[in-house]
C-alpha cells in the first residue's frame, strides 16, 4: 500500500522525524532502520515492520524484485527527495528507512536455560561501540546483551547502523540495579566474569561454564566498583605493546570470543 507525500505536515512524516529523539522511541515502541542493506535484513528477518518511508529517487521496483518477498500489505511512504533527506539520520541518505515496532523480549527466558553466555555493559556510551558489540555478539552466537542505566540507547539510528543488522536478531535486555541482578545470578551458580586492570590474563582463565555473564565497563571508567565486587573473576586482556588500552568494542570482541571459545 503506497502513500505519495509531499507535505512535511503529515501525520507519518512527523512521526519518522520524532523517532529520531529517544523520549518518542520509548513512548512508540518503535525505531528507525535506515539503508537499503538493513531494510533488506529487517523483512527477510521479519521484523514488525510500521512503515517504509521511501524516496521518489530510490529504485523501490528494483527492491522489490531483489527482495523476493510479499510486499503488497505494506505500508510504504514514498517521499520527494527533499523531504525523505529531511527525515533521514544519514549524511548521505540512501533514499529508503523503516519504522521498526520493537521486539519484546523477557529475561527469565534466558535465565531459565540449562546454559547461556550473556554480555552485560555497564554505562556503554559509544553508540558505534555499542552496535558493534551487539553485531559481535550475534557473530558468537551469544544469548543476549544486558545494559545498565546509564548506557546509550540501543535503538538510536548510529547503534542500529553499526550493529549491520544484528539488532534484529540478538536480544537487549535492560537492568536498573546491576549488583542486585548480579548476585540473585551468582545464587545461581552463574559465572559472573569482569574486566578490570587488576584481572589475571583473560588467556589464563580456565572457562568451561555452562552460565557466564561477561562485564564490559564504560569506556574511559571501566566497571563501577560495586559491580566489580560481584565478580566470581576478574581478568583483562595482556597489553604487549606502548599503547595504554583497546577501543571498547575491540576489546568486547577479543573477551567474548575466548569466553565462547572456552565454552565449548
Amino acid at each position: 500500500m503506497e502513500e505519495y507525500i509531499t507535505s512535511p505536515g503529515n501525520p507519518s512524516v512527523k512521526r519518522l522525524k520524532m523517532l529520531h529523539n529517544r523520549k518518542y522511541r520509548d513512548l512508540y515502541g518503535q525505531y528507525l532502520a535506515e539503508g537499503p542493506k538493513i531494510v533488506k535484513e529487517a523483512l527477510l528477518n521479519g521484523e514488525d515492520i510500521w512503515a517504509l518511508a521511501v524516496s521518489e529517487n530510490f529504485p523501490w521496483t528494483d527492491f522489490k524484485e531483489e527482495i523476493g518477498i510479499e510486499l503488497d500489505t505494506l505500508r510504504v511512504l514514498i517521499l520527494n527527495e527533499k523531504l525523505f533527506n529531511d527525515v533521514s539520520d544519514a549524511k548521505t541518505p540512501q533514499g529508503i528507512l523503516a519504522v521498526i515496532n520493537k521486539r519484546q523480549y523477557a529475561l527469565d527466558d534466558v535465565l531459565n536455560a540449562d546454559s547461556y553466555f550473556l554480555t552485560l555493559l555497564d554505562e556503554i556510551r559509544d553508540p558505534g561501540n555499542l552496535g558493534t558489540i551487539i553485531r559481535t555478539v550475534d557473530a558468537a552466537a551469544g544469548d543476549g546483551v544486558v545494559l545498565t542505566k546509564g548506557c546509550t540507547d540501543p535503538y538510536s539510528p548510529k547503534v542500529v547502523r553499526s550493529s549491520m543488522g544484528s539488532i534484529f536478531r540478538v536480544p537487549v535486555y535492560k537492568t536498573d540495579d546491576c549488583a542486585a541482578f548480579l548476585n540473585k545470578l551468582l545464587q545461581q551458580g552463574v559465572h559472573v566474569l569482569v574486566s578490570h586492570l587488576n584481572g589475571s590474563s583473560l588467556f589464563e582463565w580456565p572457562g568451561g561454564y555452562k552460565k557466564t555473564v561477561l562485564v564490559i565497563g564504560n569506556e574511559s571508567k571501566g566497571v563501577r566498583e560495586e559491580i566489580c565486587e560481584c565478580a566470581s573473576s576478574l581478568i583483562k586482556i595482556p597489553i604487549y605493546g606502548k599503547a595504554e588500552s583497546l577501543n571498547a568494542s575491540v576489546a568486547a570482541g577479543i573477551l567474548i570470543y575466548e569466553v565462547v571459545r572456552k565454552s565449548r
